[in-house]
Order: structure tokens, then sequence, then C-alpha cells
């Protein structure tokens, strides 16, 4: 597990907000942001290897490459920053996606910036703004990753109705939704499960992350982008290959948890 390879750390430097006390830290192989609880990290970056994705989650955050799009997603919004994995390794293996990132809290996005090698450009916007009120009138996008996980708990307004309404408003017809949850309990899963369903008509794909409370969403705004299971592994054999990520492993996850799709 990565927590274990964290030892040996030195503080980079800490700052208090109205979140809490947010830390980073670094030791000879990796640099890590976390707020209070210091076992819960919310970003690692190896260092020889900045955009290289480290926390188990991950992966399943970019299973959406395996979903059937017409052309490629051009516009991307992730909410919740954190220190930039996510976007480290979309600008490093798909170089012309645009990327609009929102964080609500302005001492995370100067600790990415000056110590996680995030650099805003034309094709990397970065906003400090609270994501709720930022999906209201946010732009068309054709990918959100919504990452939004602190210290193990999410925020209130991921149960709200019109949280989905808007995110759903913001989407394109080919476009999909990602979505990582670390579940309170099985009835607020099930809860979250069905506001996803009333608002796009079907249910997402849910990964369990092995050995974490972590579950990760797939949630197409139309289940046609769902591939055929021979062509689930096809994709994921071939998107290993170009990434070093573990898709196969993630794909077998993904039948087993949604064996009924499947």
């Amino acid at each position: 597990m990565i927590i274990d390879q964290l030892s040996n750390a030195t503080l980079l430097t800490k700052q208090k907000t109205e979140q809490g006390m947010i830390k980073v830290f670094e030791n000879s192989l990796f640099r890590w942001l976390c707020f209070d609880d210091e076992q819960a990290i919310q970003s690692c970056m190896l260092r020889k290897k900045p955009a290289k994705l480290m926390l188990p989650y991950q992966p399943f955050m970019m299973m959406w490459q395996l979903l059937k799009f017409d052309q490629p997603p051009e516009n991307t919004c992730l909410l919740g920053l954190g220190g930039g994995d996510l976007v480290r390794y979309l600008r490093k293996h798909i170089p012309s996606i645009n990327i609009h990132a929102v964080d609500n809290d302005a001492v995370v996005v100067k600790f990415a910036t000056e110590y996680f090698e995030l650099y805003p450009d034309q094709n990397l916007t970065i906003e400090i703004n609270d994501a709720e009120e930022f999906i209201q009138n946010s732009e068309q996008y054709d990918l959100l990753l919504i990452d939004v996980v602190k210290d193990n708990a999410l925020p209130g307004f991921i149960s709200k109705k019109e949280f989905w309404k808007h995110c759903h408003h913001s989407m394109n017809d080919n476009a999909v939704i990602v979505l990582n949850v670390i579940p309170e309990s099985e009835k607020s899963f099930l809860a979250l499960l069905k506001l996803l369903c009333e608002e796009f008509g079907h249910l997402p794909l849910c990964m369990g992350v092995p050995d974490h409370k972590n579950a990760v969403l797939l949630m197409p705004v139309s289940e046609k982008a769902i591939p055929n299971l021979q062509e689930l592994k096809r994709r994921g054999d071939e998107l290993q290959g170009q990434s070093g990520l573990p898709f196969k492993v993630c794909v077998k996850i993904l039948v087993k948890d949604n064996v009924v799709r499947f």
C-alpha cells in the first residue's frame, strides 16, 4: 500500500484554512498532500514520474477511457483539484485536452501550483470556487471528474437532486461523469444510486476499490457508451499497454461489480 512508502517524511509547508490544516510532505520518492488526518492522503506524486497515478482509486477514475465516444473528450471539468494528480495524468496522456479544474480552497490551489508541478496555460484553467455553485452556471463538458472526498468524507451536495440535475445540464450528449465516493453506509450509497438513476435514466457502473472504502462510479449520459464485454476487455488491454495503469484488473472488478450489465 502507498501509505507504507510514505515514511521518513519532511514537512515542506502547512497552512490553516477553513477546511482545516493543509500539509505537504515529501520523502526521497514521493511528495503528498493531506488535511488534518495525515493517514488520509489527498494527493501523491512520484517525484521522478509526476504524471503517474499513485493512489489506489485513481486508475478507476480513468476507466472512462474504455467507454465508447463519437470522438475523444475535448473539454473536461474536474471538481476537486487537490494536488492535481488527475490533471497531470490527463495532460501527459491526452495533451490536447482542455481542463477546467475547480477547488474551493485557495491554499490547496496555491500548494498544487507551487509543489505539484501544475502550470496553468491555455489548456488548463484553475478556478477557486465552490463546486456546487460552479456547476449551476458551467459550460458544456465531455468529461466531468468529481473528486471531492476530504478526510474520507463527502460534502453534502453529493446527495442533492439539484446538484445532479445541474451536472446533467452541463454535459454534452456523449459525455460521462466519473465520481469518487466513500459511502457512509449502504443506505446512503443506495440513495445516491437512486438519485443518479432518476436523473440519467439508468444506473452508473460501480467499482469497489480493493482493500479501500472507495467506490468509483462511471455515469455515461447515454447507456450506448457502455461497450460489450469483449470490447471492454480489448480496450482494457490496449490502454494498459499505453498508460501502464492496471486496466486489466480494473476491468475484472468492473465486470464482477456489475455482473448484471455484462
